[in-house]
């Protein structure tokens, strides 16, 4: 018997009548990416643009061969080059005119009442700055949706705004194409992604194998947002001083000016809600009574399971 080590077959199966025919079994893939995609834009634009944002992924994803992709965009639009490493190749993404001009009117605080015509003019350089603004911020949030692939490193090559200027394959090549709708306040328009198939092609085993896992990145705007509506919160809390046990006889000659002698408590609970957070003693701050807190106490489920329970009604019964 050898003592050599065996050595695992990485030889894979490759079927040349096959190459660059898409493949159908990567739309379900593709299309819980741009699902993610249109989640993580939402979000980015938010905190770019400072308006209400929705943006739709495509019902569909195209393909199409690169001649006809000149017939298949509107026109005029702003066309950004980008590269996603170790990928070969090159992507293309298309921002209408509609969408451009949202994109301004967002930033200055327009509401479209004075809707602007690009005609046969083009971007301006304002407009082709705000425009490369959020191309950037695209191709970020496209690498992080595509990151339970496999990882990218997203860099924009060049911006240009006739198509001509623009191949990113041979004419005969396939495209994928996805076309998200995107709303910027009352208006909005269309952003497309183009990638070729064959850039993609290296992926192949992992878009027919891997379905992208549901993780959503922490966002730092957010959190900060809900830890102050969470700090502006009032809750109510009540401390039990003493308890008092009296016959029903001695309960009806209570009359107003009558005196109860209490045991004044060493230690007091302070509870919220009928959860118990804080131990302390309890005295007088000026002129008022007031608990000074010396211990926090830990949270304990079955606590906050019976305070559920209670809350609820469900033990009611046996409390009469």
């Amino acid at each position: 018997m050898s003592d050599q080590p065996r050595h695992v077959d990485t030889v894979r199966r490759y079927v040349f009548y096959n190459e660059h025919r898409p493949s159908r079994a990567w739309m379900p893939t593709l299309e819980a990416i741009n699902e993610r995609f249109s989640e993580y834009l939402r979000t980015a634009l938010l905190q770019t643009l400072q308006c209400a944002i929705e943006v739709t992924p495509p019902t569909t994803i195209r393909l199409i061969k690169h001649g006809e992709l000149m017939a298949k965009l509107t026109l005029p639009s702003h066309f950004s080059v980008a590269e996603l490493k170790p990928l070969r190749g090159t992507i293309l993404i298309a921002v209408d005119a509609p969408l451009v001009n949202w994109i301004v009117e967002s930033r200055f605080g327009g509401d479209g009442r004075f809707p602007i015509t690009l005609g046969n003019r083009e971007f301006s350089p304002f407009e082709q700055k705000s425009a490369s603004r959020v191309v950037q911020t695209v191709v970020e949030q496209l690498a992080v949706a595509w990151r339970p692939i496999t990882s990218l490193e997203p860099r924009l090559v060049r911006h240009e705004s006739k198509v001509q200027l623009v191949s990113i394959a041979n004419p005969s090549d396939q495209l994928i194409v996805s076309a998200f709708e995107i709303q910027i306040g009352q208006g909005g328009g269309k952003l497309t992604i183009c990638i070729p198939y064959g850039m993609l092609e290296p992926l192949h085993d992992r878009l027919v194998s891997d379905t992208p896992e549901e993780h959503v990145e922490p966002d730092p705007f957010w959190r900060e947002v809900l830890t102050l509506g969470i700090g502006q919160a009032t809750t109510t809390l009540r401390v039990e001083l003493a308890t008092l046990q009296v016959t029903v006889g001695d309960l009806l000659d209570l009359q107003p000016g009558s005196i109860v002698d209490i045991d004044r408590p060493e230690i007091v609970t302070v509870e919220a809600n009928g959860v118990p957070l804080f131990r302390g003693r309890w005295g007088k701050h000026r002129r008022k009574i007031a608990v000074r807190v010396e211990e926090r106490l830990p949270a304990s489920a079955d606590i906050l399971a019976s305070t559920r329970l209670d809350r609820n009604g469900d033990h009611r019964d046996d409390k009469r």
